[in-house]
């Protein structure tokens, strides 16, 4: 389950800090002499800032879903960096009820941006036949070193993802002791020869050619499986 909410439950100090200020700073001190529109506004106050945080959790329980891109290493960084200023404008804004509360709701629309860009897509592909991992990177396909392998296919199986796999013997005059293959986003180049088939709507490497499916399960010229793409197959439009 850890595992699985990694991203979730790591922010949950960022989420807590953000809904416990209304709480701390003003109903506690001064809910004795609250009336009805003060408690109206609290509500309205919480309402707002579900909406504000609603792009950060998204993003969090989307790369929980998809565990792409996301390691300990790349993390937890960005979790310490969105405590620490929500820490500096509690010090320095305490007083001023208006500016923290901005301030706050800033720090996690920044949160959000900070994950969001922080995100690696699984652009990696495994050769069957010799074992080899490639990451995919601009145009080329470079060969991940025994390390960072080991590294990538430790932290998927954890996830519970498969590694896509295509077998080099399928292309006729690859050198398996390339370090670096070059991709091709042209239909018609489909031979390891001329580079590796690319989804042109995926950007996304094809296992078995055009004919076949991409890295992350699109066929060719879609890009429903995206973690970027918000269509939804099962909701009705």
């Amino acid at each position: 389950m850890l595992k699985a909410n990694l991203c979730r439950i790591s922010f949950i100090p960022v989420f807590s800090i953000y809904a416990a200020i209304p709480i701390i700073h003003d109903v506690m001190p001064n809910h004795n002499r609250y009336y009805s529109e003060d408690w109206i506004a609290l509500a309205g106050m919480y309402v707002l800032g579900t909406l504000i945080s609603l792009p950060l959790f998204y993003l969090l329980k989307k790369a929980d879903k998809s565990g792409s891109g996301v390691s300990i290493a790349s993390l937890f960084p960005r979790l310490l960096t969105s405590i620490l200023a929500q820490v500096i404008c509690l010090y320095f804004l305490w007083e001023n009820s208006i500016y923290l509360y901005l301030s706050m709701s800033t720090v996690m629309v920044l949160s959000a941006v900070l994950f969001g860009a922080g995100r690696k897509g699984l652009n990696l592909l495994k050769d069957k036949d010799t074992g080899n991992i490639y990451e995919i990177r601009g145009s080329k396909a470079y060969r991940l070193s025994d390390e960072e392998a080991v590294r990538y296919q430790t932290s998927m199986s954890g996830k519970g993802i498969a590694l896509a796999e295509f077998s080099s013997s399928q292309y006729s005059g690859l050198d398996t002791n390339s370090s670096v293959l070059p991709i091709n986003f042209g239909p018609s180049h489909t031979d390891i020869n001329q580079g590796i088939a690319i989804n042109p709507s995926s950007g996304m490497p094809m296992v078995g050619g055009i004919s076949g499916l991409d890295i992350h399960g699109n066929s060719w010229g879609t890009n429903f499986n995206e973690p970027s793409n918000t269509y939804d197959p099962n909701r009705g439009y």
